[in-house]
């Protein structure tokens, strides 16, 4: 088994830049901490997500800072500007929108109540730089080391999912009533989330992506999930019209066919049916043979 396989590659990209932050520590950054945490924090599952969370990460530290260092010039560990402090961090973060408070707050309370050795001025200027050593290493190992490759990954998850319509159509033929609906519907949410972070990456990378079979073949999901769902619903006894009895003896040649014959029952359950199998074979037309 590989080694990725048993740990995830985002934790081993992780490990790789906090290691590098560490080395580094010996030339361009003072505090390793603060480093390492912006690393972490910036390598996120999409290069957009880390582009857009390592500059927060930096620019909280800078309000913090900033806000610490003014205050101390007025005077030092006071629990009223202490206070008042605090507060100032909490509305700047909030009116810029960073989900880096905490970082803005520790940086704030360790220069203004007195927790460091070195001048005010010199340990925001030197808080900045380790932040920023560290977003801008996470960047580079998220960007540069095998980025997740999402488009395989949903079509991947768009042959999972036709399994499993193959297997409900199959039971629902040999008149079985308990279909695995949650399975199919998590299926289509994780689909969907592939979605969004292929969407992310779109423009940080330079493959050629075909948008066109993901939206189609989520939307074949969507609309078989629906009709398996109807199905389901239906509690009195079905039966096939034998336009639908041919269509279901054709694929499964060698299994028998337990629902019985009748055209004039069961009308909502043969439309919903006749749906199910012609948008079933239309998603497998729609990925191919490879998938």
């Amino acid at each position: 088994m590989r080694l990725q396989n048993i740990i995830g590659m985002r934790t081993m990209k992780t490990g790789t830049a906090v290691m590098l932050c560490c080395i580094l520590t010996n030339f361009a950054v003072d505090n390793m901490f603060y480093c390492a945490t912006a690393c972490v924090v910036t390598m996120q599952d999409t290069i957009k997500t880390s582009f857009k969370m390592g500059p927060q990460r930096v620019l909280g530290t800078l309000i913090g800072g900033l806000i610490g260092f003014l205050l101390v010039l007025i005077f030092p560990a006071n629990p009223i500007l202490c206070g008042i402090g605090i507060m100032i961090v909490i509305k700047f973060c909030d009116m810029f929108k960073l989900s880096s408070l905490v970082v803005s707050s520790v940086t704030f309370f360790s220069l203004y109540l007195g927790y460091v050795d070195s001048a005010p001025l010199v340990y925001s200027i030197q808080r900045i730089i380790d932040t920023s050593v560290g977003v801008i290493m996470g960047l580079i190992i998220n960007y540069s080391v095998a980025r997740p490759n999402y488009y395989n990954n949903a079509m991947n998850e768009f042959k999972k999912i036709k399994s499993l319509y193959k297997e409900n159509l199959r039971n629902i033929a040999l008149g079985k009533k308990n279909l695995e609906l949650d399975g199919i519907e998590n299926k289509i949410k994780t689909s969907e989330a592939i979605y969004s972070k292929l969407i992310d990456e779109l423009n940080y990378s330079n493959g050629n992506f075909n948008l066109d079979i993901i939206d189609k073949s989520l939307d074949l999901c969507r609309h078989i999930y629906f009709h398996i769902k109807s199905i389901e619903l239906l509690e009195k006894e079905l039966f096939l019209t034998k336009d639908n009895y041919k269509r279901l003896k054709k694929l499964y040649r060698n299994e028998p066919i337990l629902l019985q014959v009748n055209e004039d029952e069961s009308p909502v359950f043969n439309f919903h049916l006749n749906k199910l199998i012609e948008k079933t074979k239309s998603l497998e037309e729609l990925i191919g043979p490879n998938y």
